[in-house]
């Protein structure tokens, strides 16, 4: 499988480098985006270097939901089975062809590396992906998917379904909607040079910034309310402040900055100063 993997990444013009039985290492030579789409749980780390790292934890033949090792003869015996059924024949999907051994297709398009899930979601487990700073990158998390990013600070944009995102010490650029699905999102700092846009159709909105955070911010929900602890209203009693109902809530943070966009259709919206 592995060679197989290696022959069909050189016929489109990709480098791999050599992987562990549970990761797929790409190199990121001349990539400045990744685009990558799943109906799974995704997870966004950074890494040093200059590839692109998928990394399956817990894949096995014969794991079970935890990645524990069932050494049961029954159980060996129908894995032994399958690996024996399978030989000389490789995995085809209805969407693409694999040709990174682990039910995904990457392609390059010039400075864009991208990648699709090929598994259903009944087959996929849950992945981490490990990026270099500097590498911008397009998630699609299609239906039932879902989205966790960490220390991420270049340029992102999400798409999901059905499915939450949650972005911890982000600095944006950031555009994320999803459709049904909450997005929590708490900002190391906030990048100045491009607009941020939350948007959920139904979901929850929860979104903490830094004390000092430069901003021009806009938020609406038409069935939900606008709580927050900025300096744009009266303050209610528990310490968040009720600011709006079905109307546009517009403010300025620190004299103003970039522009934030904060809108839910039946979900409510949190805005609050990081502690």
């Amino acid at each position: 499988m592995k060679r197989i993997a290696i022959t069909m990444a050189l016929i489109f013009g990709l480098t791999p480098l050599i992987q562990a039985q549970d990761q797929f290492k790409q190199s990121l030579s001349g990539i400045k985006k990744v685009s990558l789409e799943a109906s799974t749980k995704m997870i966004v780390e950074i890494t040093q270097g200059n590839e692109l790292i998928l990394d399956w934890q817990k894949t096995c033949d014969g794991c079970d939901d935890n990645g524990n090792y069932n050494d049961s003869p029954y159980v060996r015996e129908q894995v032994d089975k399958k690996r024996d059924k399978r030989k000389g024949l490789k995995a085809i999907y209805a969407s693409g062809e694999d040709n990174t051994g682990f039910g995904m297709q990457m392609d390059r398009d010039g400075e864009v590396l991208r990648i699709k899930d090929l598994k259903p979601i009944t087959q996929r487990r849950n992945f981490t992906i490990k990026l270099p700073k500097g590498i911008n990158l397009e998630v699609n998390t299609s239906t039932l998917g879902s989205l966790e990013v960490n220390g991420f600070t270049d340029e992102l944009e999400v798409t999901s379904n059905v499915g939450n995102v949650k972005l911890v010490d982000v600095t944006g650029p950031i555009t994320a909607s999803t459709s049904t699905g909450n997005i929590d999102v708490v900002f190391k700092g906030v990048n100045q040079n491009a607009p941020i846009s939350l948007h959920t159709a139904t979901g929850d909105i929860d979104v903490t910034l830094p004390n000092s955070t430069k901003a021009n911010v806009e938020m609406r929900s038409t069935m939900g309310t606008v709580y927050s602890n900025f300096d744009l209203t009266k303050p209610r009693e528990d310490g968040l402040r009720n600011v709006s109902g079905h109307r546009k809530i517009q403010g300025a943070l620190n004299n103003g900055g970039v522009k934030i966009l904060l809108s839910s259709s039946t979900g409510d919206i949190y805005l609050r100063k990081k502690s």
